[in-house]
């Protein structure tokens, strides 16, 4: 199988590359102008091909004899009209090259973001549908809906194999740190909503399934949501990554009901005092609290249809991000370059 991988040098990309070159298939990394790949244990076991995304003129010659493309590129920083030119028009530009190729399947990094949490009764799983205003959302899910339609309007339009992942929380060495799980307010680190599940999933683990998708055969639209387990709670991994990487502070609970209160009289004070105006900060805007909720992440369709398990369970993963050097054989990790890259 030849792979064409975006985003090869992003946290979970360079995961993704070494997955697949042990599953024996022949890769090409599409990568900007001047990435820098020198630090990754593999740069000299692919093909790599160098553009902007959103230059169409040079995309087509990307997809010489490639089978299935996996597109992780997307840009998580930066203010909204950003992230938006760099992952949807990236997105847009790479499917119209992919139309005039031969390739015919493609795997795409999608994300949670793209839920309506707030929608779900008790469990979060692929029936989950859009958050049906927008607007309320951050840059970030917007633009991985937008992505999302784009691939599936070209999907169909032009017969493709297309399979979306939707990573829940991906961990490890280089983002031990887990969003949303706690923030500092002085001497403490206060963990958000303690008793909630969360959706995580280490990076090896996850990188697993895009090779196994990658080699999947898919026929029309498949979705899966990539999660290793749900059992692991907020507050267990604050702890857990507060000791091992001797973070300081006081290991603080605020439960959901505490924080939607505060959150919906912060609401309540900023329309009294400016109408329709005014901004509250994210952790704050009640729209965005639904992801505090204590909810349920199966993952029983991904293990279904490609017969997987996470490789590593979370004790092990622990070690793996925590407890070994890259510098030990036994615990190998693509060491990355210091320059810093926005794609997934």
């Amino acid at each position: 199988m030849h792979i064409l991988i975006t985003g090869a040098n992003g946290f979970l990309g360079a995961h993704v590359v070494r997955a697949c070159i042990a599953r024996s298939h022949r890769v090409r990394v599409l990568v900007r102008p001047h990435a820098e790949l020198a630090g990754f244990e593999w740069h000299d076991k692919v093909d790599v091909f160098r553009a902007d995304l959103r230059d169409h003129s040079v995309l087509a010659d990307a997809f010489a004899d490639i089978d299935v493309l996996v597109h992780l590129a997307a840009q998580v920083v930066g203010d909204d009209d950003e992230q938006f030119d760099a992952t949807v028009v990236a997105t847009e530009r790479l499917v119209a090259a992919m139309g005039r190729s031969t390739t015919r399947r493609m795997v795409l990094a999608s994300s949670f973001s793209v839920y309506d949490w707030g929608a779900a009764a008790g469990t979060l799983d692929e029936s989950t549908g859009f958050d049906p205003r927008l607007d309320r959302r951050g840059g970030y899910a917007v633009a991985k809906v937008w992505q999302e339609r784009i691939v599936r309007r070209a999907a169909k339009a032009h017969g493709w194999g297309l399979t979306i992942l939707r990573p829940g929380f991906i961990w490890g060495r280089g983002r031990e740190a887990v969003p949303s799980v706690r923030f500092s307010a002085g001497p403490f680190q206060v963990v958000l909503g303690i008793s909630r599940r969360l959706p995580l999933t280490y990076v090896e683990n996850c990188a697993e399934c895009f090779a196994l998708a990658a080699g999947g055969g898919a026929e029309g639209v498949e979705v899966y949501n990539v999660i290793d387990s749900d059992e692991v709670t907020a507050w267990r991994y604050a702890g857990e990554e507060m000791r091992r990487s001797g973070a300081s502070g006081i290991r603080a609970p605020l439960p959901y009901l505490a924080l939607s209160a505060l959150a919906r009289t912060a609401d309540l004070c900023r329309r009294c005092l400016f109408g329709t105006g005014g901004r509250l900060p994210s952790l704050l805007m009640p729209e965005r609290l639904a992801v505090f909720r204590p909810l349920r992440f199966p993952n029983t369709a991904l293990c279904r249809r490609y017969g997987w398990q996470p490789r590593l369970d979370f004790p092990a993963a622990l070690e793996r991000t925590f407890g070994q050097t890259p510098e030990n054989p036994r615990m190998p990790y693509p060491t990355q370059p210091a320059k810093k890259d926005h794609s997934s």
